[in-house]
């Protein structure tokens, strides 16, 4: 029995009955009458939601994690202070594309994005739910990219047929905070803690660059002088231990 979707419900043929429309699927059964349906998606655009997993104070907690990484300034989870986080729902496309080995889930943003890598955020398709309306606190950002804009890019890095595509609102938390008398913005994945920052206080880079030179010209010095293959040999596993705890110094004092 073959039947249409609207949005994320899906109508029996048989008892008219409307049941929800799990993204990716080809059958659903009526939860009214028990028929089969097939799901014909063509020129459907389903709307559904990552339901959020992380509250405001794991949001926080996850954002200090990535503070004290490896990318950030030394002591920036300590030294920061946060000004606040607000929950924000923004919209993603999101297209289900037959490849050559199966199908693949390609997502697109539907707004603009104050940050560059959320164009790169992994939607657990597995994990989407209809939407049903959001929290009085939660921020909806407007969907503004047309569809037909996002297609275009899609064609551009994953062409394809296309079987699915629905309009996705992905669970953020946005944060503001300062460091060193300046103001930076980071996202926090609401649905697996990732953190997502354009322009934040960075590591400097010349202490390192200054070990890979060290390090260039002591083993260049040794290829230089030392003819016999072991002894050049012995001489590399040597160096590279004072090597080795610089490179660590530098790690935890940048």
């Amino acid at each position: 029995m073959s039947s249409e979707a609207t949005a994320s419900k899906i109508a029996c043929t048989q008892c008219g009955g409307e049941s929800p429309l799990p993204s990716g699927e080809r059958f659903v059964r009526c939860g009214f009458c028990g028929a089969t349906l097939f799901v014909d998606r063509a020129g459907v655009v389903s709307h559904y939601r990552v339901p959020p997993l992380l509250g405001e104070e794991e949001a926080r907690a996850a954002l200090r994690r990535w503070m004290a990484g490896n990318e950030t300034v030394k002591d920036l989870d300590k030294k920061s202070r946060i000004e606040g986080l607000a929950a924000v729902s923004f919209p993603m496309w999101l297209f289900r594309v037959q490849g050559k080995g199966g199908e693949e889930v390609r997502v697109e943003p539907a707004a603009p994005t104050p940050i560059p890598q959320l164009a790169d955020l992994k939607v657990p398709a597995g994990r989407l739910e209809p939407v049903t309306g959001e929290a009085a606190a939660v921020e909806r950002v407007t969907a503004t990219v047309p569809l037909a804009t996002a297609r275009e890019w899609l064609d551009q890095r994953a062409p394809g047929p296309v079987v699915e595509t629905a309009l996705v609102q992905v669970p953020l938390w946005r944060s503001r905070y300062t460091y060193d008398g300046r103001e930076y913005q980071a996202l926090v994945d609401a649905s697996t803690g990732t953190v997502l920052a354009a322009v934040f206080p960075e590591k400097a880079e010349s202490p390192y660059f200054l070990v890979a030179v060290l390090g260039v010209l002591l083993f260049g010095i040794e290829g230089l002088l030392i003819s016999d293959p072991l002894a050049k040999l012995l001489a590399y596993a040597i160096t590279a231990v004072p090597l080795t705890l610089v490179a660590y110094f530098v790690t935890r004092k940048v």
